[in-house]
């Protein structure tokens, strides 16, 4: 185990217009809604993205991996096997498990030309062989699968071979969500000197009018190894706020981006309210305890930051048009305007601390590693999707 925090502190078309309509009405909220505006409901921790030995490079069973996720203070999982559908009701769990826990069907719908899309809350199976000649008539195929199938479609890691780009994305209809972060040590979230990270990728696409969340997720092959160097589980997670805790209620939410992701950090509000002028405000607030706990986790993988004077504790960043940074504080809440002109606005909350695991395996403890939260962007004068 990686060591404790605890000393820190030909293609084939399909026509969306059959789709269901509440899948319809999902998508419309996907489009149109301001992400995180409404603060009712509960707080759901959940993952998107998790392998068993199904795939042949997983090491454990449905029912072990479900079990992880079970003990350990999840709500919901998706089981996203590799262009397998892994029904929740053959998933045998303890009879006398706690009752805030579900499962989500789904799948990763594996194509050609590297693309990977997780299919949430399926009916079932969808077909990931379409072979394109471009990697954006991939990703579309699989997006009009997972939404002919009544899911929502996740594009999943981006940079894992440098697979997908900004450029392969912009061109696909309703595609309303990516990972921004993964948890599997081979998938390059930070880029290189070459290549966006996906956080930099985000911004490429809501600058040029894409509107498209970000999610966070483990993507965990393993239970039975562990280490940086190895995909465990309970390294990125998203906590959607939802009116209940089923299959349709925490899509919807997230389908409308009433959610943020994680790497660690967790937040007591977020929280978007409208002006009679048009003009926004977003507010935050971490949940310093929380995160204090989250942070004790034997399983999390921070980011080394190359800054010898980082300082420990929060930062909060706001975040505009071509990834400006707009607004940063040192503190644990903020605020920041949103007016009409502005095309979009998301924040970034960064934990610092001394110490710990690095994403490469290696620390010593003058280094210092940085957790996130990231929150879904709130739109201004922006192009329709």
């Amino acid at each position: 185990m990686p060591p404790t925090l605890l000393h820190m502190t030909s293609h084939r078309t399909r026509d969306v217009g059959r789709l269901p309509h509440l899948l319809l009405s999902s998508l419309a909220l996907a489009v149109l809604s301001v992400s995180c505006a409404s603060p009712g409901g509960a707080w759901y921790k959940g993952n998107t993205h998790a392998h068993t030995e199904l795939c042949g490079h997983a090491d454990s069973t449905p029912e072990a991996v479900a079990g992880w996720y079970l003990d350990h203070g999840f709500h919901f999982l998706v089981l996203s096997e590799h262009n397998q559908f892994i029904d929740p009701a053959d998933v045998e769990l303890p009879a006398d498990r706690r009752g805030d826990f579900i499962l989500i069907p789904g799948e990763e719908i594996t194509g050609t030309r590297g693309v990977h899309t997780t299919g949430m809350n399926l009916d079932g199976l969808v077909d990931g062989s379409f072979a394109g000649q471009h990697t954006h008539e991939v990703i579309q195929d699989h997006v009009h699968g997972a939404l002919e199938a009544g899911g929502i479609p996740i594009l999943n890691h981006p940079n894992f071979g440098w697979a997908v780009t900004a450029e392969d994305m912009l061109p696909v209809e309703h595609l309303h969500h990516f990972e921004l972060y993964n948890g599997h040590p081979a998938v390059h979230n930070e880029g290189d000197a070459t290549r966006p990270s996906t956080e930099q990728l985000w911004d490429q696409l809501l600058s040029a009018g894409m509107r498209i969340w970000g999610v966070s997720s483990d993507d965990m092959h393993n239970l039975k190894s562990w280490g940086p160097e190895v995909s465990n589980p309970g390294r990125g997670w998203v906590m959607v706020r939802a009116a209940e805790l089923s299959p349709d209620a925490i899509t919807d939410a997230m389908a409308r981006g009433d959610f943020y992701a994680s790497s660690g950090v967790i937040l007591a509000e977020v929280e978007v309210t409208e002006a009679a002028d048009g003009t926004k405000t977003y507010r935050v607030a971490v949940d310093e305890a929380a995160t204090r706990h989250e942070l004790r986790s034997e399983l999390l993988v921070g980011r080394r930051l190359d800054d010898p004077d980082a300082k420990e504790g929060f930062r909060i960043d706001w975040i505009g048009h071509s990834g400006e940074v707009l607004a940063s504080h040192q503190r644990t809440n903020s605020s920041h305007q949103l007016a009409p002109e502005m095309p979009y606005l998301r924040c970034r909350v960064t934990c610092v601390v001394a110490g710990g695991p690095a994403e490469d395996g290696a620390a010593a403890p003058a280094e210092h590693f940085a957790y996130f939260a990231w929150t879904q962007p709130a739109f201004g004068a922006h192009p329709a999707d």
